[in-house]
Formats: structure tokens, C-alpha cells, sequence
């Protein structure tokens, strides 16, 4: 059966999804435990777990830029190709002790992943309205393989290259970075031709986007659960290996049921969202990531870290799938570069400040108190919802 174009760019978005996460996972365990052996103070030893997301961040504006100008596959691919480079230079800098190095490295390593994010938009594109979040479910469950990969190839990488603890992982990163491109090759940009209408060709000013509520929400719902999720993450190899000296096995099998819980959800989540809503799911969501700090705060044992970091993904997966969900409904067809641009600039700006404050809470103000500074954001998203006008619609962008 011959696949349609839609169909054909779903299946290659989500193998290079799959293949390009890896990276991610495998920095969050394996960062942290670099910086211990390479940086000049402990309290920067989070850094290149941090600077992976600065790198997201930064270029989460530019990434929508760059696909504006020269199309979703042109800039699909250099992403990768990049990628493919830093991980090659990040394996180098491990055996020249170079801290400097691998955290440039991560920092280009995630500045590939601001491209892999935009990834659920284009995905959105391949498929009819109602079903985005279905669309957007997909590619986090294919991710649950890079959840796998990513610490699997951190533990048996460690001793590849000898008296270079993980520099043999990241060479083995540089081979999934380069299978992804040459899949995004292959990519042919559908943008949603058979969706537009003649409103959808009309451009609104940004800061017009910027004031619906309704965008502020979803927007809001992705920061959160980006900026929760990655504060607790970052810390929680160092706090559960080198604080409270449970093993590498079992802290790369905490990061594993984590991240599992990140994307298995994703199997109903969209299908919680078409019965439920958007904001509901998002207060379960919410729900979810303060039973995660609930639990870790209960005990420094094995058993509250797996439970604790599986529930962190667990609302991290409601929370950012429906407010990925929520956001395509506030832009015209016409607006979709810069609109997704500016969503991702403040998501994943909120994400990189957290997580370069995760390691210096740890220091300052240890485990607890980090677990303790989750709480507010969570009350502030729990807040918006409240406040957002109920009866408006949310199926179209707002005109004007």
C-alpha cells in the first residue's frame, strides 16, 4: 500500500525523532557526571546538562526563522548534520579534559533539539485540525526508544575509550545524528495547503498573538512543565549517584522510568484531550509534577526517586501535549513560523533558566529546598487557568 505524502512525512518525522532524542537523555545522565570529573567547581557541574537547554533555547526563535527562509527540510537536515559534528567534537573534548569543550558541545547539541521540537508543528501540518494532538502524541511515543537509547548508550559507552569516561558514547551519538538526516532528506513540506483559507493569508502583528489569552495558557503550560521537568531532572543524577551513592545502573534506570513516563502517556493522552479538554488535562498535568516533588520529598531512597521521577514525567507529558495542542488553535496559516518561534523561545528560555539554576540550588540550598522551589510555578499555572475566560473558542485563531 502506497503511503500518501502526509502519511510518508509522519513516518519520517517520527524516525527522526527517535533517532535524534537519543541525544538528550544521554546528556541528562552522563552531563552531570562529566562536569564531577572535569569542571573546576562542583557547583558547575550541571553545566553542560545546562547549557544543552541554553542551546535549545537560544535557538528556538532563529530555528523558525531559518525554516521560514529555506523550508522545514533544508533546515531539518543542517540541524542534524551539526548535531552529527558537536558529537564527534563533545567525545574529543572528554579525552583532551576539555569542560570548556564538552559544554560547547551540549550547548550545540541542544540548539539541534530546538529543530527536533519544531518537528510537532510540522507534524500538525500533515494532519486535519481535530486531529494535532494525536499528531503530537505520536512523536513522543516514538520517543520512548531514544528513552532507552539514550542512557543505554551512556552505560555501555562509558569505558569505550579507555582513561575517557563516556567519550565513546558520544562517538556513537554522532551515527544516530547522521541516519536522522539523511531520513530528512526524504521530507516533503505539506503546510496545511489543504486547511488555508483566505483569513488563514492574513499576518497579524506578533504582539496581536501574543495578547490572546488563550495563547498565553498554552504557552504558559509548556514553559511550566519544560522548566519543572528540567530543574528536577538536572538534579536528580547527581543528588541519587554522587549525594546518596545509589549505583550508575540503577540512577540510569531511575532516568529511564522517567522518561518512559514522559512518552508512554502520550498512548491516551491525546484521547484524554478530545474527551476532557485541554485544561483539565493540563490540571492533571499540574497535579502530577507536584506528587512528583510530594514524593521525593518523602525519602532519599531508590524507591522515591523511580516514583518521583516517573510521576515528574507523567505531567510533564499532559501538560506540554496539551498546551502544544492548545497553541495551534491561536494562529493563522500565515503566522505559523513566527507564532511557534515565539512559543518555543519562552518555553525553552523558561526551561535553560531552571536548569542552569539546578545545579547551584543543589549547592546552596540542597535536594529538599530544590523540590521545594518547583511548587510556585505549578500554583502560577494552576492560576492562569483559572483566570482564562471559559465559553471562548478555541478551535480557531482569534481574528483580527
Amino acid at each position: 500500500m502506497r503511503l500518501t505524502r502526509s502519511q510518508a512525512n509522519l513516518a519520517i518525522l517520527s524516525l527522526a525523532t527517535m533517532l535524534n532524542r537519543v541525544a538528550a537523555p544521554l546528556i541528562v545522565l552522563v552531563g552531570g557526571l562529566v562536569g564531577l570529573l572535569l569542571a573546576p567547581n562542583p557547583a558547575l557541574a550541571t553545566m553542560p546538562v545546562a547549557l544543552h537547554v541554553v542551546g535549545l533555547g537560544a535557538c528556538a526563535y532563529p530555528a523558525s526563522s531559518i525554516m521560514r527562509r529555506l523550508g522545514r527540510r533544508t533546515g531539518f537536515v543542517l540541524a542534524s548534520l551539526l548535531a552529527a559534528g558537536a558529537s564527534i567534537a563533545a567525545g574529543y573534548s572528554i579525552m583532551a579534559e576539555s569542560f570548556v569543550g564538552v559544554c560547547a558541545a551540549s550547548a550545540v547539541l541542544g540548539a539541534n533539539q530546538s529543530f527536533v521540537h519544531q518537528y510537532r508543528f510540522a507534524a500538525a501540518e500533515n494532519v486535519p485540525a481535530e486531529r494535532v494532538s494525536h499528531a503530537v502524541s505520536l512523536l513522543l511515543i516514538v520517543s520512548l526508544v531514544s528513552a532507552f537509547l539514550g542512557p543505554e548508550l551512556g552505560r555501555h559507552g562509558r569505558d569505550w575509550v579507555s582513561g575517557a569516561p563516556f567519550a565513546g558514547a558520544f562517538f556513537g551519538l554522532c551515527a544516530f545524528h547522521l541516519l536522522a538526516a539523511l531520513l530528512l532528506l526524504f521530507y516533503r513540506e505539506e503546510g496545511g495547503a489543504g486547511r488555508e483559507t483566505s483569513e488563514d493569508r492574513v499576518e497579524r502583528p506578533l504582539g496581536r498573538i501574543l495578547a490572546q489569552p488563550v495563547y498565553v495558557v498554552s504557552v504558559a503550560a509548556a514553559a511550566i512543565a519544560f522548566a519543572v521537568m528540567s530543574m528536577m531532572m538536572t538534579a536528580a543524577p547527581i543528588a541519587m549517584h554522587a549525594r546518596h551513592g545509589h549505583a550508575l545502573d540503577v540512577t540510569a534506570w531511575a532516568i529511564e522510568g522517567h522518561i518512559l513516563g514522559m512518552y508512554l502517556p502520550s498512548l491516551f493522552t491525546a484521547s484524554l484531550i478530545l474527551r476532557w479538554g485541554v485544561y483539565r488535562v493540563m490540571i492533571w498535568g499540574v497535579a502530577f509534577l507536584a506528587a512528583a516533588s510530594a514524593t521525593a520529598l518523602l525519602g532519599d531512597g531508590v524507591i522515591h526517586f523511580m516514583a518521583a521521577l516517573v510521576a515528574l514525567g507523567v505531567g510533564w507529558n499532559f501538560l506540554f501535549t496539551a498546551g502544544s495542542t492548545l497553541v495551534t488553535t491561536t494562529y493563522h496559516h500565515a503566522e505559523r513560523f513566527k507564532a511557534q518561534g515565539l512559543n518555543d523561545l519562552i518555553v525553552f528560555g523558561a526551561m535553560a533558566a531552571l536548569t542552569l539554576a539546578a545545579g547551584a540550588l543543589l549547592e546552596l540550598v540542597g535536594w529538599r529546598g530544590l523540590l521545594y522551589c518547583m511548587l510556585p510555578p505549578l500554583a502560577l499555572m494552576v492560576a492562569l487557568i483559572a483566570l482564562l475566560p471559559r465559553g471562548r473558542p478555541v478551535s480557531a485563531p482569534a481574528a483580527g
